[in-house]
């Protein structure tokens, strides 16, 4: 068996390096001793990291904190500022051209690109996207997919479309946020048509997390596309953030490698 690539793109909480390590360390654990031992490699993506967007949210939390005592670092206020901040910020001027999408996106092309060149041609493709970041990989797909944003100029191609995807896992996800004022059957999914290697959806969700959503009943399109699994990450609020390193997740992702790829 070939590399399978495995592309981690985080949400919510968890932007700096290594916030996959847990991830990492359970799926060579659950993959000792399978077709897939030794054959994984991780790349952490840090999409975030090309904005401004967590300094310019930490200076305006530290100024409305510092004079109103909203709780400090760890307040359930800051994590909602993140939560929705983030997402704001994300789809603000979406189409101009130094947006934080657009150096989102660019910085995600460039990314694909260079792991495309690591691939060969028995080589897998996997994603897995959190919160916010499923979202994110959704509009890269679709302006890649529709020669729109970045690629109204320069279309999209095999290194930067994924149309070699073979798997994408969705954690803790949020679409619906951003999607909950269309009609139904404005929704549309990813193109599932452009991805090869038999291509499926996986996501899951902890319904006490307030953050993530089931995906399949967004519309009938979704419904074709999508697999649902509800899982238990924990209680409330920090359930948005365990599912990087929850056993519910992560055993069974590494199985379906496993027994698929």
């Amino acid at each position: 068996m070939s590399l399978v690539h495995i592309v981690t793109i985080p949400g919510i909480g968890s932007k700096k390096k290594g916030y996959s390590e847990k991830f990492k360390e359970d799926i060579l654990k659950f993959s000792k001793r399978t077709a897939l031992d030794g054959k994984i490699k991780i790349h952490e993506a840090l999409p975030f990291n090309v904005t401004n967007i967590d300094d310019r949210q930490r200076l305006l939390f530290e100024r409305l904190n510092k004079e109103n005592k909203l709780g400090g670092m760890l307040s359930l206020r800051k994590f909602v500022l993140e939560a929705f901040g983030d997402g704001v910020t994300f789809e603000r001027g979406a189409f101009k051209e130094n947006s934080p999408y657009r150096k989102i996106h660019k910085y995600l092309k460039s990314f694909f690109e260079n792991i495309y060149k690591e691939m060969d041609s028995n080589s897998k493709l996997v994603i897995v996207a959190s919160s916010l970041g499923a979202h994110i990989l959704s509009t890269y797909v679709w302006d890649a997919d529709n020669d729109i944003g970045i690629f109204q100029n320069e279309k999209a191609n095999k290194e930067n479309d994924l149309s070699n995807l073979s798997y994408l896992a969705t954690i803790g996800a949020n679409i619906p946020l951003f999607i909950s004022g269309y009609k139904e059957e404005e929704i549309k999914p990813i193109n599932v048509e452009k991805r090869k290697n038999n291509f499926k959806w996986h996501n899951f969700y902890d319904k006490d997390d307030v953050l993530g959503w089931p995906l399949k009943q967004l519309s009938s399109e979704y419904s074709k596309v999508v697999e649902d699994f509800q899982i238990n990450t924990g209680l409330y609020v920090g359930s948005h953030v365990r599912y990087w390193n929850d056993n519910d997740f992560t055993k069974p992702f590494t199985k379906y490698l496993v027994n698929n790829l």
